[in-house]
């Protein structure tokens, strides 16, 4: 069914399964017993997007070590995680990137192949994408369980203003655009389709504003109209840049798309825009809640 549909078409049923998908597991991520498989999920999709990392760098014709760094990858995450849950494990991730560097040389010890270039490439692959992405653990358990302030809210707020940006820029672009915005990176998109994901982004946050306030006494996202406002076109602005960034990784290597997802792409190219944006959320929740 989905072979026969266009591209938009397969984006747009897609993915609206995965939002209901996703939705459905942030309202579930503060219960306790479901606590460890959102983890456990999400770093599964940081995996999954190391793995395709390596195939792009493969593709080139480098050689990281794919195994041992999905593996730190996934462990980094799951540190994150248990960081959120106690106090007493805060230092887990540092933990966590020390064993992988440790594990990486030692390796390469042994191999010795390439190792400058290899191992720059296996550990790009973490801070790209681990590092970054583990902050949607940090935001979802960033406030305490007393606190009127929810941090589903806020990782909903990031999501569904980032990938409008996405739906916005990609279906403006389509129909109205014309200037190119990044010719040598990526031909298809447009100044139009960029401004239209702007405009998106800050129109998302303004409903998500107002709709918090009509429905809760105490709203779950201490957000003003000023904030919702140059927040979403400040996490629009990081998002485009973050869907170029990898859009730019992929061009150097001769690749359209990570995986072949239908209307998706991969599971890079899910993740891209939240690259730089949920490291971005997290900074501004740490200092407007000092």
């Amino acid at each position: 069914m989905l072979e026969k549909m266009s591209h938009s078409k397969q984006r747009l049923f897609v993915g609206g399964i995965a939002t209901i998908i996703l939705f459905l597991f942030i309202g579930l991520s503060s219960y306790p017993y479901f606590r460890p498989f959102f983890a456990l999920t999400l770093s599964g999709v940081v995996g999954g997007a190391i793995y395709e990392y390596y195939k792009i760098a493969r593709n080139k014709g480098f050689s990281p070590l794919d195994t041992i760094g999905i593996i730190c990858g996934i462990a980094y995450v799951l540190a994150v995680f248990l960081s959120t849950q106690s106090k007493a494990m805060e230092v887990l991730p540092n933990i966590a990137l020390v064993l992988t560097g440790l594990i990486v040389f030692t390796n390469y010890f042994v191999r010795g192949e390439n190792l400058f270039v290899n191992t720059a490439i296996t550990f790009f692959a973490i801070a790209y994408l681990a590092l970054p992405l583990a902050c949607l653990l940090n935001i979802t358990y960033f406030f305490p369980a007393e606190s009127t302030q929810d941090g589903r809210w806020w990782l909903v707020f990031l999501i569904v203003v980032t990938k409008m940006t996405d739906t916005g820029a990609y279906f403006i672009g389509k129909s109205l655009g014309k200037h190119q915005l990044a010719p040598y990176i990526s031909p298809k998109k447009t100044w139009e389709g960029a401004i239209g994901g702007f405009l998106a982004s800050i129109m998302t946050s303004l409903f998500i504003y107002f709709l918090v306030n009509y429905i809760y006494e105490v709203p779950p996202i201490n957000l003003s109209l000023f904030h919702s406002i140059w927040l979403a076109g400040v996490l629009s602005v990081i998002a485009q840049f973050g869907d170029l960034s990898e859009s730019l990784l992929k061009r150097d290597v001769g690749v359209k798309d990570s995986n072949s997802i239908p209307g998706l792409g991969g599971m890079l190219d899910v993740v891209d825009s939240l690259v730089f944006t949920a490291p971005l959320m997290y900074i501004y929740l740490k200092a407007v809640t000092v």
